[in-house]
Order: structure tokens, then C-alpha cells, then sequence
């Protein structure tokens, strides 16, 4: 925890670095003289983060802003005016000037929430996958389906459409995910290896995800990461 702070910024002799967005202020010394900000932020629930600068020396230097490799699309505005330049996921986006008191940077982060599938040399995770909003990987936990459903039952279609929502009672306030997936009929021949491949009827059912960190905080129970794919829902194609 004491290195935090390394890992959120990084200085050289012309550049302020953010690497890390969070709630925080920033006490440093540029080569051109001494630098205050306050960032100001609901990240990563929320994609909107808030620079502002409190003290800068009188010379002109860069802030440089992490653009991550899930953010396609991404806005930025210096005091209410958006720039001209156009923020590239997996690279730092430079904004150059000379900066005073009282300006103000805010960046917006898309947050969209997306499917990921290992490769197809994975073999246990063929035609599953993972869910993630902006950073943060989701699960599924056996506390958030109805009974006597099983989390082995769940498929999750391709196709749906997910709500984000905010619940400040649930694990300290967190982003849950909503959609609707299909739950198949459990298998009764438990004492069998192997049977014949049966129809089955899948039924609706809501489904709600949790960020992956705050799992195993409401009592025993299962949890999974990756989910499998409703019939008729196929990942795309890899080449090995």
C-alpha cells in the first residue's frame, strides 16, 4: 500500500503520467516546479474521472492520460471544451500546455460490458464466457439465483442486453450486472457417466453478476466465472 501512489502516477522532466485512475490528490515536484491536483472520480463503477489542477509551475508541460485497451470510445474536455485530439485504447494520450490553477480536465471512459472467451486451446472454456465491465471481471454466485437452481444449469445467450446498476446496500456499494439468461433442466440420470443427449426446455431467468473480488462474502455457496453459451450462440472464430 505504501507504493500505491508509484503506481497511480509517474513523473520525468516534462510529463505528469496518470497510470491509475481513483479519488485522490497528487503533491509533486516537476522540474519547472511544484504541482497539486485533485482527481475526483466513481471509477470503477462509474467512467467519468475529474482532474483538477490546484498548483502548476509557470512552464508549459504534459499530462499524460492512460487510455485502457477496453476504452474504444473516449471523450476528454479541458475546462467544458472538448480537445481535438482523438484518445487511442492501449496508448497515453498527451495534453500539453501550460497549465494554471483551476483548470480542468474530464475524461470519460466508455463502460460498456463485454464477453470474453479464452482461446480454443483452452479446452474447459470452449463455447463459455467471461463477463467484464470496464475493468472489472464479473461472476456468477450461487446466492444470486432463485432455488433450487443450480449454477451448472445457467447459459447465457449472446444476444442480451445487460443493465448496469449501482446497489449501495450490497458488499460496501457495488455495479451489479442484470440480463436475462435460460436455465436447462438438471440432468437426472446422476448415476450415469454418459447418456444419450435428451431436448431440453430451457426457461427464462434473471440473472444478476457481481464484481469477481467481492465473491464468498454471503455465505457458502459456488461461484463461477465463466458461463456457458446458450444452443445457438457461438463465439467467434480463433485461429490457434
Amino acid at each position: 500500500m505504501a507504493e500505491l501512489g508509484g503506481w497511480a502516477y509517474g513523473v520525468n522532466d516534462d510529463a505528469l503520467w496518470v497510470h491509475l485512475y481513483g479519488g485522490n490528490s497528487l503533491e509533486t515536484v516537476l522540474p519547472s516546479g511544484r504541482l497539486r491536483l485533485r482527481q475526483t472520480t466513481q471509477y470503477p463503477w462509474n467512467g467519468r474521472v475529474t482532474i483538477q489542477i490546484e498548483e502548476a509551475p509557470q512552464q508549459e508541460f504534459a499530462l499524460m492520460l492512460r487510455i485502457p485497451s477496453w476504452a474504444e470510445d473516449t471523450s476528454v474536455r479541458i475546462n467544458g471544451k472538448p480537445i481535438d485530439q482523438k484518445p487511442r485504447p492501449l496508448h497515453y494520450l498527451e495534453l500539453r500546455r501550460r497549465w494554471s490553477a483551476m483548470d480542468k480536465v474530464e475524461l470519460d471512459l466508455q463502460m460498456d460490458v463485454r464477453l470474453i472467451e479464452a482461446h480454443p486451446l483452452v479446452e474447459e472454456n470452449r463455447n463459455q464466457v467471461a463477463v467484464m465491465r470496464g475493468p472489472l471481471v464479473y461472476c456468477l454466485e450461487s446466492a444470486d439465483l432463485p432455488e433450487p437452481t443450480k449454477l451448472s444449469q445457467v447459459r447465457l445467450p449472446l444476444t442480451n442486453a445487460w443493465n448496469a446498476r449501482y446497489d449501495l446496500g450490497l458488499l460496501g456499494g457495488i455495479t451489479t450486472l442484470q440480463t436475462t439468461a435460460v436455465a436447462i433442466a438438471e440432468a437426472k440420470q446422476k448415476d450415469r457417466l454418459y447418456r444419450e443427449l435428451l431436448p431440453d426446455l430451457p426457461r427464462q431467468l434473471p440473472l444478476t453478476l457481481i464484481p469477481y473480488y467481492g465473491w464468498a462474502n454471503r455465505g457458502v455457496g459456488e461461484m463461477t466465472v465463466w458461463i456457458p453459451l446458450a444452443h445457438g450462440s457461438q463465439p467467434s472464430e480463433h485461429q490457434p
